[in-house]
């Protein structure tokens, strides 16, 4: 299948909530490498799915999530896309980043995002320095 295929699947089913676990195990690799802006990047699919389940957990209201743009381009995606959500630590996130992939066999192998670090704050921040 071909990457624009898969990207456009990946967001598509994104968009159904699914849980950490089920993104990660379908669409990236099991030794992705994902990187926070300038952050070390965190080595495997188990790490990323920690992270984001801890995040998600955090999260008390989405008040907005918009998927924009999306770019394919031979073995390269990119995503941008905006939250505004409060966590249960009384924060509000506002983020608005850019996610670059690589894609290989199908499969995320390097995916690298892009944005504000001052948008988290609280627990927020402390998780999304996991690596």
């Amino acid at each position: 299948m071909s990457t624009n295929n898969r990207m456009h699947e990946l967001i598509e089913f994104f968009k159904t909530n699914p849980p950490p676990e089920a993104i990660y195990e379908e669409y990236y690799a099991e030794n992705v490498v994902v990187r926070e802006n300038q952050q070390p990047p965190r080595v495997g699919r188990a790490l990323s799915i920690e992270r984001q389940k801890l995040m998600n957990a955090n999260i008390k209201e989405v008040h907005e999530f918009k998927i924009g743009a999306i770019l394919v381009d031979g073995d390269r995606s990119m995503a941008e896309m905006s939250l505004d959500a409060t966590t249960h630590d009384g924060y509000r996130i506002k983020l608005e980043e850019v996610g670059l992939q690589t894609w290989q066999d199908g499969k995320i192998i390097h995916e690298r995002y892009f944005y504000d670090p001052a948008s988290f704050d609280g627990k927020a921040k402390e998780y999304n320095q996991m690596h």
